[in-house]
């Protein structure tokens, strides 16, 4: 719930700052430079604070899950010894068909 309200907070803060950017210092010759630099900061803003209250930026990472035939180590036991899982390689880490 805390990220969402922050996420809130951000789009809020972005909305505010591109219309006052837009409504009083567009309107100033000196400042129109200024101006255009808000507004990108404030659309970044409420980018920004919409992917964070609608949950996006956590659905960018992705978990690593071991590979199930090794059991995450890369070595398999066999009669010569120790050799390198046929599964994954020797990575331990499972194949993208294997994830769920």
């Amino acid at each position: 719930m805390e990220r969402r309200k922050k996420g809130f907070t951000f789009a809020i803060l972005g909305i505010l700052l591109f219309l006052i950017s837009l409504v009083l210092l567009l309107q100033i010759p000196d400042f129109y430079l200024g101006s255009l630099v808000t507004m990108f900061v404030a659309v970044v803003l409420i980018g920004l604070g919409g992917a964070i209250a609608k949950g996006y930026d956590t659905k960018l990472e992705t978990t690593i899950e071991e590979c199930y035939f090794c059991n995450g180590s890369g070595k398999i036991e066999a009669a010569k010894g120790s050799e390198v899982c046929p599964r994954c390689g020797g990575t331990g880490r499972a194949l993208p068909e294997d994830s769920s």
